[in-house]
């Protein structure tokens, strides 16, 4: 049996010295204030360690100040057991109480000397045990490891040394300190206390649900089940959102690989294209100088002939000028002329000789008129024959006229037909002419349609995109050989990283195969470690009041009887066999008597057994770091190949991706080369076509300037035969119009003739008239002598007219041969001079467009080259720029490498310029793509992406293992361990859910045992009953939790498979597990400082009091029950109960023991209640200390202190009574 003895007080509490006896029941008496309570503190303080829950009021000095005020201050609790008393000191150190263990008796001369000296310096009390062949144990300043000692929850390796202190040994004693102080504090009833106190009671190792190992292995649960879920989870449109973004990703990073070789690529072409180009411009500069000196040449020619031409065309127009001056001279004289009506003068002019022959005759007449003849018939004889001999002059002179009109016509006819003659020449010359040049340019032209004809013909054969197009299918023939090759390299890149893997797994496989060898061993010795340790452990708990332990006592030597022949395990440790002393026993073995020298055996005592755990536990301590440094050992080398491995296929897998984002970007480059293809081929069938037309065009204006050079020539022959015909007829028209002409002069001077034969005849008749009337004496007519003289100033007056005109007839007349006459001449000369230099420029405009077309031609050729130069030169500057440009050009990106192309070098650097652009976009949008896809996870998310993305590196290893992840399938991996993961985590819920509701048959049954005590020992008539019941628990959790074992009871057979994220019939299973999962998760999460799921949370617990009228009703905390004497008993009477329990259950395994408690003021109580009380816990092996001011049944105590006050006001305690 193991108690509580003895207290004693050294200079503690106002108390100098005394020792108070407590293995009975103890009433402390006496006044108020003389330190009944704080004596009932002081032992309370024994049991519960806790300086807070004293009942020490706050106005009042703590714990270490009342208690232990000086540096001689001490408690000394002495325990008794069943091999002899121990000692526990309680003394300062730090300024706060402590506690040292001696394994022996208390002495007083311990702590004071024979002058009545308390010790205040521990060393010295240490020397004074030592001297009494005693040991102090180290100092323990832990208030749960003194409760651990004092009840035995000693199985840690620092308490193994205490173990021989416990009252009692339970893991679960919490609750016994606990009771005991609200028996002395008369704390409130609380169900949760109770049911707590009634589990603890059952098993020391009472089943506790891990909250925090479930709340590290499910609280991802939501986040694992959602980032896989992501994964599988369809939009409106059958999309999975993650897997697209995953696939942009990917499709971004290969992008930027694949744009990042372009670049490589383009740097290297650029490198070739600048050679090629340093190469080309001496060249191109050569062939401009040559160039440049032909079409100074063709210049120099285009000169000559402006200048000869020119000098033709201003001697043509010199000529031009002198025609249209004398045309001009011609058109003024006429005027002046016809003003001067010289056509009129002409005529009277022209009639000169014969007005002054009529004249004469007139005078004639008009003299033999007014003369006096002798004879009338001579006079008229006379008259007559000179009419006869003027006529005849008169007709002689008219023939003279004639003869020279004709004279003159013949003259004029032979002039015309002589100018006909020599225009019909010049004509001839000049259409001559004229053909000559038309001939020469339809010979030109024919030339130029033969060659038309001929760059036709060479043009149909003509591929004017012929180095583009070949180009381009030797780029569709690269690009399809590039493809074949890579799809063939990623293939063999595909068995490589395949073969890497397989190679890597079974390297993995093999060391882990080593090591876990290594591992097996050491499990294997440490399950055999762990076996034996169980069995010490099981005979050193069971070595408390087991037969050996009785044999001790009772039967010295019996080591070497009893001992060599009994079972260690079911024998000697045995605490069930109930061993009796017999008085013939003797040394017989069931009345055989064995003669045992001969055996040996080695007996391990309890401090043996102790000693050999302690050794096990160490060697196992020892074997548990080996398996662990065995573990990380095999991590170490598993992951020294693994990455070995991984970095290999790490570099296989980037050209493998790479190649990927070349063979896809094979088909667009394809598709592209084929449509720049097609477009060169329409290009060439449209510049074929254009060409041709325009060639046709160009045969069509050749053969129609051809055949208008025949029209023309056609036309100038029918122009030249109309131009002489024409002549001709001007020549007929002239002829005709002279001969009229002279006709007309001649009819004109014939009829003059007539006219003057008929005035002849009339005037011979007047003559003969007048003879006859003279001869027949009629005497001279004067009127005919008037008429006559008027005749002759008529005539005269005519003549004086014509002689004032002469000189404009004689100006007339020269005008008319030296202009006149020659306007047609001139005209046809103005004509002539038109024609050449109409000819002139025609030939001039030949000439130069031949000229200028060859120059033209030329300088388009040096145009051409010399924009290839500057062309050349500019994309070496802007080479240079590109060069200078750090943004484009950084000095990282240099390289030597050279790529053949046909590219320039500005093209090259515009398109690296698009590309490094294009590559800065890419990689923002790429960034953003992958941020976008990083959000969906967290930080601590599933598949462990970095969600701290800094450098472009990072982004960049993101994409590769995002590859890899895609690539490998490894979200089926997830998939597969999570829904294994956590269907055993529900597999686990329930079978960890069904060994904490285990106990639940055991617990209603204590209860049960509770109330029927209470019925049966109910010793207060004023209590009508005490009852407890147990409920369902309302803890969320707990429900869940049953819930969920439900679930798994049910769908046992189909969670033998389930797959959390599969789409098949198992969906409603899987929704429900998600949904439990999830629930568990919140709740956890919901209640982060709950570690545990015990088994009074499995149920609820409520209990009744029922006291005279007074019916609490079923509630789970009571403050107040009825009277202050009736709330004391009530509480006193449950927390009794409740120490019983645990007694009891911990009395089985470990030997029977007692405990106090403490009541203060029992005076509120009925005696006949007090009575009642000290039986009721006295029956359970339950002491009990009370106070109060009188002393009350003394024959119920077996001690009974007096409390009292000195002159100093010291504490004195006097045992009045003592009972055995």
């Amino acid at each position: 049996m193991r108690y509580l003895n003895k207290v004693v007080f050294v200079n503690s509490a106002h108390v100098p010295y005394a020792e108070v006896k407590v293995d009975g029941n103890v009433h402390f008496i006496g006044t108020q204030g003389v330190g009944k309570s704080t004596l009932l503190r002081a032992i309370l303080f024994f049991y519960n360690a806790d300086k807070m829950r004293l009942g020490i009021p706050k106005e009042k000095k703590n714990f270490d100040a009342f208690y232990l005020p000086f540096a001689n201050s001490y408690i000394v609790y002495e325990v008794m057991r069943e091999n002899g008393a121990y000692t526990v000191v309680v003394t300062k150190s730090m300024g706060r109480a402590a506690f040292r263990f001696v394994d022996a008796p208390y002495r007083k001369e311990w702590f004071v000397n024979e002058r009545n000296e308390v010790a205040a310096d521990w060393s010295e009390i240490r020397v004074r045990i030592s001297d009494s062949g005693y040991n102090a144990s180290s100092l323990v300043t832990g208030y749960d490891m003194f409760r651990d000692i004092i009840f035995g929850n000693n199985r840690k390796p620092e308490l193994l040394q205490f173990r021989k202190y416990a009252i009692v040994e339970s893991a679960r004693y919490q609750n016994i300190p606990r009771t005991i102080q609200n028996v002395f504090l008369n704390s409130k009833l609380d169900a949760d206390f109770i049911k707590d106190t009634i589990i603890q009671s059952m098993d020391d190792n009472e089943f506790v649900i891990d909250l925090s190992y479930y709340r590290s292995q499910i609280e991802t649960f939501e986040q694992e089940y959602d980032d896989v879920m992501l994964w599988m989870k369809q939009d409106k449109n059958g999309v999975v959102p993650v897997r697209k973004q995953a696939d942009r990703v990917i499709k971004g990073y290969r992008t930027l690989l694949y744009s990042k070789k372009q670049i490589e690529d383009g740097r290297a072409e650029l490198n070739y294209a600048e050679k090629d180009a340093c190469r080309r411009l001496p060249e191109l500069d050569e062939q401009i100088a040559l160039l440049n000196k032909e079409v100074e040449r063709y210049n120099r020619l285009l000169g000559e002939e402006r200048e000869k031409f020119n000098r033709e065309r201003d001697k043509l127009n010199q000529q031009k000028g002198s025609i249209d001056a004398d045309l001009q001279k011609i058109t003024s004289k006429r005027r002046y002329y016809e003003q001067e009506r010289i056509e009129e003068v002409v005529a009277k002019m022209s009639k000169e000789p014969a007005l002054k022959y009529e004249l004469e005759s007139l005078n004639k007449v008009y003299h033999e008129l007014t003369g006096t003849y002798d004879d009338v018939m001579s006079k008229y004889r006379r008259l007559e024959q000179e009419l006869d001999a003027e006529f005849a002059k008169f007709g002689n002179e008219t023939k003279n006229r004639i003869l020279c009109l004709k004279e003159e016509l013949n003259t004029r006819i032979s002039a015309l037909q002589k100018k006909h003659y020599e225009q019909t020449d010049e004509i001839r010359a000049v259409y001559e002419e004229k053909l000559k040049t038309l001939s020469d340019s339809k010979e030109m032209l024919l030339e130029e349609i033969s060659a038309l004809k001929q760059q036709k013909t060479k043009m149909e054969y003509t591929v004017h995109y012929q180095r583009e197009i070949e180009d381009c299918e030797e780029r569709l023939s690269a690009l399809s050989e590039a493809e074949k090759d890579a799809s063939v390299r990623v293939e063999r890149m595909k068995l490589e990283g395949d073969r890497l893997r397989q190679k890597s797994a079974e390297e993995v496989g093999k060391l882990e195969k080593e090591w876990e060898a290594k591992i097996e061993v050491v499990m294997r010795h440490r399950k055999q470690l762990d076996a034996d340790i169980e069995s010490l452990r099981s005979l050193i708990e069971n070595s408390k009041g087991s037969f050996c332990e009785w044999l001790d006592k009772h039967k010295p030597g019996w080591q070497e009887n009893i001992g060599k022949i009994a079972d260690e395990k079911q024998i000697l440790y045995n605490r069930h066999l109930s061993p009796e002393l017999v008085a013939d026993g003797g040394n017989t073995f069931f009345g055989v008597k064995l003669n045992l020298t001969e055996v040996e055996r080695d007996l391990r005592s309890p401090e043996q057994l102790q000693a050999e755990l302690d050794a096990k536990s160490s060697e196992r301590d020892a074997e548990t770091q080996q398996l662990v440094q065995l573990n990380e050992g095999k991590e170490k080398e598993t992951e020294v190949v693994r990455k070995n491995y991984r970095k290999q296929i790490s570099a296989l897998s980037d050209e493998m991706h790479l190649l990927e984002v070349q063979l896809q970007q094979y088909p667009v480059q394809q598709k592209n080369l084929q449509a720049e293809r097609a477009s060169l081929q329409r290009k060439e069938d449209e510049w074929k076509k254009q060409q041709l037309a325009e060639i046709e065009i160009a045969i069509g204006g050749k053969e129609k300037e051809r055949q208008k050079c025949n029209d023309t020539e056609t036309v100038l022959k029918q122009e030249r035969e109309k131009r002489i015909t024409q002549i001709a007829e001007e020549l007929r028209k002239a002829e005709k119009r002279e001969r009229a002409a002279v006709d007309a002069d001649v009819q004109l001077i014939e009829k003059e003739l007539a006219n003057h034969r008929l005035e002849m005849e009339v005037r011979k008749q007047e003559l003969l008239r007048q003879q006859k009337d003279e001869l027949n004496g009629k005497g001279a007519d004067t009127a005919a002598i008037d008429t006559y003289k008027a005749k002759i100033d008529t005539m005269a007056a005519e003549l004086e007219y014509i002689a004032k005109k002469q000189s404009l007839v004689w100006s007339y007349e020269k005008d008319k041969q030296e202009l006149f006459d020659h306007e047609p001449d001139l005209r046809a000369e103005k004509k002539s001079n038109e024609q050449h230099l109409t000819d002139l420029s025609e030939k001039y405009a030949l000439r130069k467009k031949r000229l200028s077309d060859q120059c033209e031609d030329t300088t388009n050729k040096m145009r051409t080259r010399c924009g290839e130069r500057d062309a050349l030169k500019k994309d070496m500057d802007v080479l240079e720029n590109f060069r200078k440009d750090e943004n484009f050009s950084p000095p990282e990106s240099y390289t030597s490498r050279e790529l053949a192309t046909k590219k320039t070098c500005g093209v090259i650097v515009d398109e690296l310029k698009s590309l490094i652009i294009s590559l800065k976009t890419d990689t923002d949008n790429f960034k953003k793509s992958v941020n976008l896809f990083n959000s969906n996870f967290t930080a601590r998310n599933t598949f462990s992406f970095p969600q701290a993305l800094a450098s472009d590196s990072d982004y960049m290893d993101f994409a590769s293992n995002l590859c890899e992840f895609i690539d490998n399938n490894k979200i089926a991996e997830y998939q597969n361990r999570i829904s294994e993961r956590y269907v055993n985590i529900l597999r686990r819920i329930s079978k960890e859910t069904g060994e904490l509701t285990r106990s639940e048959s055991l617990i209603h049954k204590t209860i049960k045992d509770i109330n029927e005590d209470f019925i049966k020992r109910n010793f207060a008539g004023v209590i009508r009953s005490i009852e407890l019941r147990p409920l369902q628990s309302n803890d969320k959790l707990m429900l869940l939790l049953l819930e969920m074992k439900k679930f798994n009871d049910e769908n046992a057979f189909n969670m033998g498979a389930v797959d959390l994220f599969s789409q098949d019939s198992r969906v409603d299973v899987n929704l429900h597990a998600v949904k439990y999962l999830n629930a568990f998760s919140k709740l956890l999460k919901d209640e982060p400082s709950r570690n545990n799921l015990v088994v009074s949370d499995s149920f609820n617990l409520q209990f009744r009091v029922m006291e005279n009228d007074n019916d609490t009703g079923w509630v789970e905390k009571i403050a107040n029950v009825g009277s202050d004497g009736t709330d004391i008993l009530v509480k006193a009477m449950v927390n009794i109960m409740l120490i019983n329990v645990f007694k009891e259950k911990a009395s089985r395994k470990f030997g029977d023991f007692k405990v106090h408690c403490m009541m203060d003021e029992i005076g509120k109580l009925h005696p006949n209640n007090v009575k009642g009380i000290l039986d009721f816990a006295n029956c359970r092996n339950i002491l009990l200390i009370n106070s109060s001011p009188t002393t009350y049944n003394v024959e119920d105590y077996k001690y009974t202190y007096l409390l009292s006050k000195d002159a100093k006001s010291h504490t004195r305690i006097v045992p009045l009574l003592t009972r055995k």
